[in-house]
């Protein structure tokens, strides 16, 4: 397998793919008062293709925003060799995998479809594809059609971008190249280019506390700009209230 990009932008990649979210899905939840934090799980999604699709953009790649169902989701184009690039948690992956040729279809399936190049179903033989039922075979191809679109015909094989992870972090990447079978082809590990883990930087040291001993506490404080802003929406809605207050005060004079 050859990634068809250089190891600076594999680098790139795999660090805004795996540099912690919590600093700021943490910023937002404190600065808009969030209290269950239902949002992290996606929140923290949005945050990473976010990054990648900077990155990807910003060094000649065709960022693909597509939607399966109620999924958003970020893909990478090389147009130059044809390589989709999917990123996916490797427990996310391990599930999917188990169930291919299962009744429902998940992207990864029809995806994956694509890994001996575009199919076009007036032409090709199924008796290639005898491992799996023919209409199975056929709706996935369809369904690739339709995720990718105009794109479709671009595509000359699919890479995953797998993150192990552990304890909630992400401490290692590979990158993945199956067949249309989900069997194992090629693997690259990437996983140097994961960033060490770092405290994120909704968190300042309180100087007060911080002294030479070995024995140091910690103290995180909010952000200075996160209270100018939280003090800014609460005089807004002091105001607003005020605002309101007066009119009804005029209406019934």
């Amino acid at each position: 397998m050859t990634s068809g990009i250089n190891q600076s932008v594999i680098g790139d990649l795999v660090r805004a793919f795996t540099e912690t979210t919590n600093d700021v899905v943490n910023e937002i939840k404190q600065e808009y008062g969030l209290d269950t934090g239902n949002f992290k799980n996606g929140g923290a999604w949005d945050i990473r293709f976010r990054r990648i699709k900077q990155i990807a953009l910003e060094n000649n790649l065709i960022v693909l925003t597509k939607r399966r169902g109620i999924w958003s989701f970020v893909c990478v184009l090389n147009e130059n060799t044809g390589d989709l690039y999917v990123f996916t948690k490797e427990k996310n992956l391990e599930i999917v995998i188990k169930n291919l040729g299962k009744r429902k279809i998940h992207y990864f399936h029809a995806f994956i479809s694509l890994n001996s190049g575009p199919v076009e179903l007036d032409n090709h033989q199924m008796a290639l594809f005898s491992t799996l039922p023919e209409d199975y075979e056929t709706k996935r191809i369809r369904e690739a059609q339709k995720i990718l679109g105009e794109e479709y015909p671009l595509v000359n094989q699919v890479i995953f971008i797998v993150a192990q992870e552990e304890e909630r972090k992400m401490v290692g990447v590979e990158a993945k190249l199956y067949n249309r079978f989900f069997e194992l082809l090629d693997v690259e590990n990437w996983s140097s280019f994961v960033p060490e883990d770092q405290y994120g930087n909704i968190l300042v040291l309180d100087e007060e506390v911080v002294d030479n001993t070995e024995s140091v506490t910690i103290i995180p404080k909010v952000k200075q700009s996160i209270k100018e802003r939280k003090n800014h929406f609460e005089n807004e809605i002091a105001t607003k209230k005020q605002e309101k207050e007066d009119l009804i005060e005029e209406e019934n004079s």
